[in-house]
């Protein structure tokens, strides 16, 4: 089903809405009232004549901890949120490592 300015519905769950552009990003919104917090201390950032909110990288932190603390998501969904906090962290990978 697609809805308006071309996205499709991928999928409903708990705690979360997923989508698909027609370009093909995805696009997921969450909906855990325990980011509200955190969302309520997110940063405005400019985007040409657009005012956008966005959450600090140590909320983003403590909200893919919590995602991947989750018993009830996925292994693979847990690791790669673990992984996402590693990179947010500053555990970037040097382009040659593993060479």
């Amino acid at each position: 089903m697609e809805t308006g300015a071309g996205f499709e519905l991928r999928g409903e769950y708990a705690h979360s809405v997923n989508f698909r552009h027609r370009s093909g990003e995805p696009v997921q919104l969450v909906c855990d009232p325990g980011f509200d917090a955190m969302i309520d201390r997110s940063e405005s950032l400019e985007l040409g004549d657009s005012v956008v909110r966005v959450v600090t990288t140590e909320a983003l932190i403590a909200m893919k901890e919590r995602a991947a603390g989750d018993p009830a998501i996925r292994t693979s969904k847990a690791l790669r949120d673990r992984a996402d906090v590693a990179l947010l962290r500053g555990d970037v990978p040097d382009p040659d490592e593993g060479w």
